[in-house]
C-alpha cells in the first residue's frame, strides 16, 4: 500500500474520482457534474494505492488561505474498511498539508463520521448543519 498526491487529470486522479462517485455521491442519489470537478484543479489529490495499482482510499485537501486548507470527499473502498487506511490517510494528509505551508485543516463531516474525527483530535466547531441533505459537522485541528 501506498499513499501518495496524484495530479489533477491523471489516470490516478480519474480513479479517485469514480471511488468518490461510489462511496459518497451515488448512496445519495448525486452525481459530479464536469464543472464541479473541474473546480478541483487547484486542490491537492491524495490516495492510496494497494499492489495492484488499483485506488482503495482518497481524499482532497482544498486550499482556503495561505494558512488554511480544507478536508474534502474523504473515501475508502468498502472492502477495505476497517484497517484503519482512513485514519492513515488523515494523518498522512496532516503531514502533507505541514509540509505545504499550512497550519490548519478544516472539514465538515457526515454526524456518522463525528467520533472517527474526534478520535483523531479533530475540533468539532458548531451545531449540526445539513449539507447535501444529510447531517454534517464542522471540525478544525491546528497543525502547529
Amino acid at each position: 500500500m501506498i499513499i501518495k498526491e496524484v495530479a489533477f487529470n491523471s489516470p490516478e486522479h480519474k480513479l479517485s474520482v469514480a471511488l468518490r462517485d461510489e462511496v459518497l455521491r451515488k448512496p445519495l442519489g448525486l452525481q459530479f457534474s464536469e464543472e464541479e470537478l473541474s473546480e478541483e484543479f487547484d486542490s491537492y489529490h491524495l490516495v492510496a494505492m494497494n499492489d495492484s495499482d488499483e485506488v482503495v482510499a482518497c481524499l482532497v485537501l482544498k486550499p482556503i488561505t495561505p494558512q488554511e486548507v480544507k478536508m474534502r470527499q474523504v473515501a475508502v473502498r468498502e472492502d477495505q474498511r476497517g484497517r484503519k487506511l482512513g485514519s492513515l490517510m488523515v494523518q498522512f494528509s496532516e503531514v502533507f498539508a505541514l509540509d505545504n505551508g499550512f497550519e490548519l485543516i478544516t472539514l465538515h463531516a457526515r454526524e456518522v463520521a463525528e467520533k472517527f474525527y474526534v478520535k483523531l483530535e479533530y475540533d468539532k466547531e458548531g451545531e449540526l448543519f445539513e449539507e447535501v441533505g444529510i447531517p454534517h459537522y464542522k471540525f478544525k485541528k491546528k497543525l502547529v
